[in-house]
């Protein structure tokens, strides 16, 4: 089905564009306007023909193909205008066969526009669900394991715990998989699954893991993409604290800046431990759909220190006060 016919406003907007085309048509055939309104009529219907052949015959296709499909359009469109130019008495048929013949041209320049862009949207929503499948596929598998051992470990010394981790672990879970399906949250939401996350790894690490977590009422409400911070977390965890005896204190700080956030996690880390690439999935995951999002706006900065490690996040944005 044209997607004209699915978008009643469109509809309209296409027929209102044809009233002053039709007088231009009507014109060149030397009619009146209420001679030419049936003529513009049947031009405006007709001009959508291109959509059916158009998405048949891809640009890919061969020039003599494209040439002769749609050549033979052109002249099939051109004789039916005048036929009914001639019943409508119309003098200048041979000025009208060209208006008609470049009109009919253009319709199909503008729906292989449409075509191509209907084709960029598509695939920008396929690579979306894509990235967010991959999102959640990449879940940190070692955290669920180790989850489930520790669980399974406190069944016979503390079931309470046990039981508290089982409820927390399935809260995180739920979270993370509602929010994937969101095109924005808001950054509570995603402090409020950071959070959901530390506090099953706190009962995994009891005493080694520390978390202090700062956010400015301004940044609550601004919109980001769902499952942003959740990898920069888990980094935290896995190559610091994980890797490290004595644990340490992961800090979350998120600023309002004006323009937009800027958040920054911290963690300690083992320096003779193995260096963490900067080209990891996560980070990457991270980077690439800050840039798909807001292009050069926002940016993500990666600073080792002396036995501290810290991601730096710049996200614009509205917050409560904007």
């Amino acid at each position: 089905m044209h997607p004209l016919f699915g978008s009643r406003n469109g509809l309209l907007f296409y027929l209102a564009a044809w009233i002053p085309l039709g007088a231009l048509v009507g014109l060149s055939a030397g009619l009146e306007w209420s001679q030419a309104a049936p003529l513009t009529v049947l031009m405006a219907f007709v001009s959508m023909s291109p959509w059916y052949l158009c998405k048949g015959l891809p640009l890919g296709s061969s020039v003599w193909r494209l040439t002769l499909h749609h050549g033979a359009a052109v002249i099939m469109v051109t004789a039916l205008a005048l036929m009914a130019a001639r019943a409508l008495s119309a003098p200048n048929l041979p000025v009208l066969a060209g208006m008609v013949s470049l009109i009919y041209v253009l319709s199909i320049a503008l729906h292989y526009v449409v075509i191509s862009a209907q084709a960029s949207r598509n695939a920008e929503i396929l690579a979306r669900a894509a990235e967010l499948k991959a999102l959640k596929s990449q879940l940190n598998p070692h955290f669920l394991f180790n989850s489930l051992n520790s669980i399974s470990a406190l069944t016979s010394v503390d079931a309470a715990r046990a039981r508290d981790m089982c409820i927390r672990l399935a809260d995180f879970l739920r979270t993370s998989l509602r929010l994937g399906e969101c095109g924005v949250v808001r950054f509570s939401e995603e402090m409020d699954l950071a959070r959901m996350y530390l506090d099953v790894e706190k009962v995994r690490f009891g005493k080694r893991l520390i978390v202090t977590i700062t956010v400015d009422s301004e940044c609550e409400d601004c919109e980001v993409p769902p499952l942003l911070v959740q990898p920069l977390v888990e980094n935290a965890v896995k190559h610091g604290i994980a890797s490290m005896a004595e644990g340490g204190e992961i800090s979350l700080q998120a600023a309002w800046t004006g323009g937009g956030i800027q958040f920054e996690i911290t963690n300690p880390y083992d320096p003779e431990a193995p260096a963490v690439k900067a080209g990891g999935i996560g980070l990457r995951n991270v980077r690439d759909r800050l840039s798909t999002k807001y292009g050069g706006a926002a940016s993500i900065a990666i600073e080792p220190e002396i036995g501290r490690y810290k991601v730096t996040l710049r996200i614009p944005g509205k917050g409560a006060k904007g």
